[in-house]
Parts: structure tokens; C-alpha cells; sequence
């Protein structure tokens, strides 16, 4: 097959001589490649440059886990790829595998640096080439840090709508033992005026003080119950809005979360339980101001999306924990029985801005955050296992939060 008209179509041939296009298929060789088929790994030899012909090859890397790829660039028909690897000699710095069925033009290391030496068009022209992806890439690093800085916003604005939500829900709460203490010191004083003004004998001033006591035992108590909802509202609200590492109980602090949700939970009659199996010491060095937005955000998307309709259910919440290269690590498991994720959607459901409940009120923020803040803040991991009638999330937490 005559490869030198498909070259003139190329970008990077295009102003070539026929002469040199002439040397640069002699000198090559083509290869054909099948749809997945890799062309190099990543520390591989530079063994020598590729011109795409046809197809598509995809440029990526893998994660320290080998988990998740990061792709770097699709590349189709006239593209050049492998040639920085020639230049500076060092292996491969990326992996390139075929999207579909390819046709390359592969020169070596050797007769590719000899075509530079003779020739300056091509020197221009691969210079000219280099500049234009330096470009390239410098464009497409500016539109991601502002889609970075804009994703950061909208979750930051995310996090304080869910504090005030929770905000309003402790009020509302500590409104209504709050509202007793009242009624209940109305009615002491009723009482307490009675006595002044009655006549009556002494047993009757026996029963009054015997309602008097017990109307101070249910001031004492409601008191109480609005001073410990204070405190614990005051400790996740300021641990929310700090990102600063504690060493904390984690069960209780779980339990304290818990606690603040159950308010919000009442109303949507979701029934949580919560179940601690340790084994091991209950500490955890790391950052519970994120541990709580967490699993609030994990509770509120159970909430919102497993139970639609309004009827509530039960949402399990299980903490236990394992040994690791001799090293304590903690799993907390949010677990609910409504209608499932849809498997199409379950490797999304961490995308910023994706969501299966706009219907609802969903900003498709909240999975999102709660990822960022697992992986990034807390350097631990998150997995999802659904089917209908079954919805698990699997939060992995290190020991000591690094």
C-alpha cells in the first residue's frame, strides 16, 4: 500500500518534500495493531516513534494501586506519539493502547535520529509539532484548574447548605424541651401562688409540693436533654468547619453524628442502626469534622434517593475494624434496603454534577464531596455495592488518618 499520499494528508507532513516522504517510508516499517492491543507501557525502552496511519490510540496512566486509569489523551489518524521518548532517550513515561483496529508507521530510535540529523524540515517540523501539544497542554491544565476551582466552590457551598440544614434541625429540636421547661415553669408558679393564697389543710399542701417536685424533675431533665444536644451540635459544627486532626473515640463520635441526624431522620422515617464490632482500640487519630460530613451525606443520599417516596426505611450503620501490615484499620459500612442504583450508573455516581435524582433535588455534589473527602482528606478508600433492594457503601479509614 502506497503510505506517502496518506502522509501529505497529515498536519505534520503536510509541507514535507516528496523526496523526504520518500526517505521517511523507506526507512520505516508498518504495523498493524488490534483494539486493545497495547503499543508500549510505561518504562518501556524508547524503541522507536510511531505515525498513526488510521484508527485511535489512548494515552494514559495508572494509579499507585493500579485501580483507576488517568487518561491523558486520545490521539487519532496523523497523530505522532513515542517521540519525546526518543529525544531525551529515557524509558517510556506512559502507557498507549489501541481504542480500535490501528495501522501505525513505526520508525526506530536509530533511523528516526538519522532523519533528524539530514534533515532540517524535519527538525522544523517536529519543533513546530512539539510546540503546538506544549500549547495544547498548557490550554487544557488552565480549563481544568478552573473547573477545579469551580467544582471546589460548589462543594464548599454544598457543605454549608447540609451545616445549615443540620443547623435548623437542632433548633427546631431544642425548641421543643425548651417549650416545656416554659410550660412546666408556668405551671410551678400557679402552684407556688396557690399556696400562698389557699387556706387548705396540710395534706392538700402536701400534694402541691409533691406536683412541685416533680415538675422540677422535668424542668432538670429537659434542661439536660437541650444542654447535650447543644454540646454535641456545638463539637460536630466546629469540627465541620475545621479541618484540624484530632485523636477522638470514633465509635462515640459516630454515635454523636448519629444522634444530630436522627432529628432530620424522624421526619423522613428513616430508622438508623448502628452496630459497633471493635476489636481493636476505638481511637482514631485523623479528622472527624470530615468523618461526619461523611456519613451525614451518606445518610441524606439513603434518605433522598433509596427511599423516594417518602415512607422512609432502615439504614445500617456497621463499624468495625481489621489488622493491615501490623497497622489498625478502620471500616465503616452505611448499608440501605430501598431501590438500589442502576448498574449504568454506578460508576458515575462519584462525578461531580451526576446525579439520578435531579427530580428530587439532587446537585450531584454530595457523592462527590463525600469521595474527595475520603480519598483526598482522609486518605482512605470508598466502594459501592448495589443492586435493587440493596445499597452498600464501604468506607475504608486508615489508623492514624495518613
Amino acid at each position: 500500500m502506497d503510505v506517502i499520499p496518506l502522509l501529505k494528508q497529515l498536519p505534520f507532513f503536510a509541507d514535507f518534500s516528496d523526496d523526504l516522504l520518500g526517505q521517511v517510508v523507506a526507512t520505516g516499517r508498518t504495523r498493524m495493531l488490534a483494539a486493545g492491543e497495547f503499543v508500549f507501557h510505561k518504562g518501556d525502552p524508547p524503541d522507536g516513534l510511531y505515525v498513526l496511519l488510521d484508527g485511535r490510540v489512548r494515552v494514559f496512566l495508572a494509579d499507585e494501586q493500579g485501580q483507576h486509569d488517568v487518561e491523558l489523551a486520545v490521539l487519532s489518524t496523523g497523530s505522532l506519539f513515542g517521540e519525546m521518548a526518543l529525544l531525551d532517550g529515557e524509558p517510556r513515561s506512559a502507557n498507549v493502547s489501541c481504542v480500535e483496529p490501528s495501522r501505525c508507521l513505526w520508525l526506530s530510535r536509530d533511523e528516526f535520529l538519522e532523519l533528524l540529523r539530514s534533515s532540517s524540515e524535519l527538525l522544523e517540523s517536529l519543533l513546530a509539532d512539539l510546540s503546538r501539544r506544549v500549547r495544547g497542554t498548557q490550554e487544557k491544565f488552565y480549563w481544568e484548574m478552573l473547573r477545579r476551582q469551580r467544582l471546589q466552590s460548589d462543594m464548599e457551598l454544598e457543605r454549608h447548605r447540609a451545616l445549615s440544614v443540620l443547623v435548623a434541625g437542632v433548633a427546631h429540636e431544642i425548641n421543643t424541651p425548651l417549650g416545656i421547661v416554659n410550660s412546666t415553669a408556668d405551671l410551678m408558679s400557679e402552684l407556688v401562688q396557690q399556696i400562698i393564697a389557699s387556706s387548705s389543710v396540710v395534706s392538700e399542701l402536701r400534694l402541691v409540693c409533691e406536683d412541685l417536685r416533680d415538675s422540677a424533675a422535668l424542668v432538670q431533665g429537659n434542661i439536660a436533654r437541650a444542654c447535650v444536644l447543644i454540646q454535641r451540635f456545638k463539637t460536630l459544627s466546629s469540627q465541620q468547619v475545621s479541618e484540624a486532626r484530632q485523636k477522638i473515640n470514633l465509635p462515640d463520635s459516630v454515635r454523636d453524628t448519629l444522634s444530630l441526624y436522627s432529628i432530620q431522620g424522624r421526619r423522613a422515617g428513616i430508622e438508623v442502626v448502628f452496630q459497633s464490632r471493635l476489636s481493636g482500640p476505638p481511637e482514631w487519630d485523623g479528622y472527624p469534622g470530615y468523618l461526619s460530613q461523611v456519613l451525614l451525606n451518606l445518610l441524606t443520599n439513603a434518605e433522598r434517593y433509596a427511599y423516594p417516596t417518602g415512607t422512609g426505611g432502615r439504614v445500617e450503620v456497621d463499624l468495625s475494624d481489621r489488622v493491615v501490615d501490623d497497622k489498625q484499620r478502620f471500616d465503616l459500612v452505611v448499608r440501605d434496603f430501598g431501590r438500589g442504583i442502576p448498574e449504568e450508573s454506578q460508576s458515575r455516581v462519584f462525578e461531580p454534577f451526576f446525579t439520578t435524582g435531579r427530580d428530587l433535588g439532587g446537585t450531584g455534589l454530595g457523592l462527590a464531596i463525600v469521595y474527595n473527602l475520603v480519598h483526598d482528606s482522609m486518605h482512605g478508600q470508598i466502594e459501592l455495592k448495589s443492586h435493587p433492594g440493596h445499597t452498600e457503601f464501604h468506607v475504608e479509614l486508615p489508623s492514624g488518618g495518613t
